[in-house]
């Protein structure tokens, strides 16, 4: 299936732009011409089992991803089951409000199919997202686990563009059919790179851009009252 090819292409040119590789150099690394490269990342011809484990190997990753393609009917069953408060396998749009840039930002958590433990799954997040429609034009690609509970879930993310940086997500079970959730992040910001620590609102479907939104996700003056009072930046509304 092309559709496979032009998936793990998208995943290669994904991490080698990531590791900061032109394509001359990973194609020296894979001992593969820059052309025969350039037709893996555009999905113009398949890659066989032995160059894709040379693939990952180059890329530091495992093969799996490069490999976790999910056709639209998968994807639109799977849509269904999140509504439904199953993660094994779904994909989450997380907003939050960057100040710093005066807008809300996008991204994509997606969690793998096939739990590690009980309740532990795999989870990747694409970060700051221009559009909702091609995720493989994140600025930031993060890898780590989710971690589901009865009233709790939580994410730990290791930074694929500075592996110094862990971001860890607490997001409140609202039990709402809509599977919504809201949570903290806590990781590093960018320009300047300080502990950073802010809301954020989870929704297994894309969400409306507006200054309802926005004020979900700004600090609140209630926000305020409650750090001063209690010396902690806690979010105590479900989404």
């Amino acid at each position: 299936m092309k559709e496979i090819s032009i998936h793990v292409g998208q995943r290669i040119r994904l991490y080698r732009k990531m590791k900061g590789m032109t394509i001359e150099t990973f194609a020296g690394m894979i001992h593969k011409s820059k052309a025969t490269v350039s037709k893996y990342e555009n999905g113009d011809i398949s890659i066989d089992i032995e160059t894709l484990f040379v693939i990952a190997k180059a890329l530091d990753i495992a093969v799996n991803h490069l490999i976790d393609y999910t056709s639209e009917e998968e994807a639109a069953a799977e849509g269904e089951e999140v509504a439904k408060g199953s993660l094994s396998k779904s994909r989450y749009y997380m907003y939050f409000y960057d100040g710093r840039r005066n807008r809300i930002a996008r991204n994509i958590i997606e969690v793998q199919d096939g739990g590690q433990e009980n309740g532990v799954f795999d989870a990747n997040m694409y970060a700051y997202l221009e559009s909702f429609e091609n995720y493989y034009q994140c600025k930031l690609l993060y890898h780590g686990v989710m971690r589901r509970y009865d009233t709790f879930v939580n994410f730990n993310f290791e930074n694929q563009n500075n592996k110094v940086e862990r971001a860890f997500l607490y997001a409140i079970n609202s039990f709402s059919h809509s599977g919504r959730m809201a949570g903290l992040y806590c990781g590093l910001s960018t320009q300047p790179i300080l502990p950073a620590c802010f809301k954020f609102v989870l929704s297994p479907e894309i969400l409306e851009e507006n200054e309802e939104l926005k004020a979900e996700l700004a600090v609140s003056k209630e926000d305020i009252k409650v750090l001063k009072k209690m010396n902690m930046f806690v979010v105590s509304d479900h989404a």
